[in-house]
């Protein structure tokens, strides 16, 4: 009976040595594909990445063209020069200096 146990412990012991083995090989492949699924996960973001930039920098960019289409839209409906300003304004006196005037109120010349 005790050389029969050692010959099935022999076995298993020889078992386990192949099967630590095996194991040991399953883990070096297991860790290359590791590193090859790492770098290709890395592509992957990487690419991922660079085509979000790009829509989203295209997208500013229309953005950007609408506002500055709106602006000078806006500018050209409603852009004043100074001198114009300045022209009204006095034209603007000038009117409400008469109404003065002929009200009895003012006698002087206004100077704004």
């Amino acid at each position: 009976k005790n050389k029969a146990e050692k010959k099935k412990i022999t076995a298993l012991n020889k078992d386990k040595a192949a099967l630590n083995a095996r194991l040991a090989k399953t883990d070096a492949i297991l860790a290359a594909i590791g590193g090859q699924l790492t770098e290709a996960r890395e592509l992957i973001l990487k690419k991922i990445y660079d085509l979000v930039t790009n829509e989203l920098n295209r997208y500013l960019n229309a953005e950007k063209r609408r506002l500055i289409a709106v602006v000078e839209n806006l500018w050209d409906k409603y852009a004043v020069s100074s001198r114009e300003l300045e022209a009204e304004r006095t034209e603007t006196l000038k009117k409400l200096e008469g109404f003065l005037q002929n009200l009895g109120y003012f006698g002087g010349t206004f100077n704004g």
